[in-house]
């Protein structure tokens, strides 16, 4: 009995230390100065939001998300924190106590990106905006600058959602 119990703790702490998937690591500049990761923007209501660049610099000038939400990190720093705005989200990493974009994500047609793509619009025409992409499947077509990644998510011929995602925190 008394091993039948050892091993169950030993078991539930490997679940609670792998829960998160595994630690990730940094990579880059990120949190070395804000330094951001160089690659594509979204903009909008006249504010460019870059991937990996400091929250605050932006929260003032988007106004008051529909929703937020924070929940400790599992893999960087010590809080998650999502910001949903009418179309898109935005996530971020902490680093140091500095809260750093994380990733943006379309959640509707009511925006697009500065080149002018958005949910609902053929592959081809992405295509069209963007030329071929770094890497694509029957699933999504990715498109790599710098320390980021743009990332249309395809139903089909279609475009269901767009990301945009930094790769510093690739595990």
């Amino acid at each position: 009995m008394k091993k039948i119990i050892v091993m169950f703790i030993a078991v539930m702490t490997a679940v609670v230390l792998c829960a998160c998937g595994g630690e990730k690591q940094i990579t880059g500049d990120a949190g070395q100065g804000g330094k951001a990761a160089g690659g594509y923007l979204f903009e909008t209501k006249g504010t460019k939001v870059e991937i990996d660049s400091e929250m605050s610099k932006i929260e003032d000038a988007l106004g008051e998300p529909i929703s937020y939400f924070e929940s400790e990190s599992c893999a960087i720093g010590d809080l998650d924190k999502v910001y949903t705005y009418s179309g898109f989200r935005i996530d971020t990493y902490q680093f140091d106590g500095i809260d750093y974009i994380s990733d943006v994500i379309f959640t509707d047609d009511t925006i697009s990106t500065p080149e002018g793509a958005s949910i609902g619009d053929s592959v081809d025409n992405v295509k069209e905006i963007y030329g071929e992409p770094t890497s694509e499947d029957d699933q999504r077509l990715i498109y790599e600058k710098g320390e980021m990644k743009l990332v249309f998510l395809i139903d089909g011929t279609t475009v269901s959602t767009i990301e945009y995602l930094t790769k510093k925190l690739e595990a």
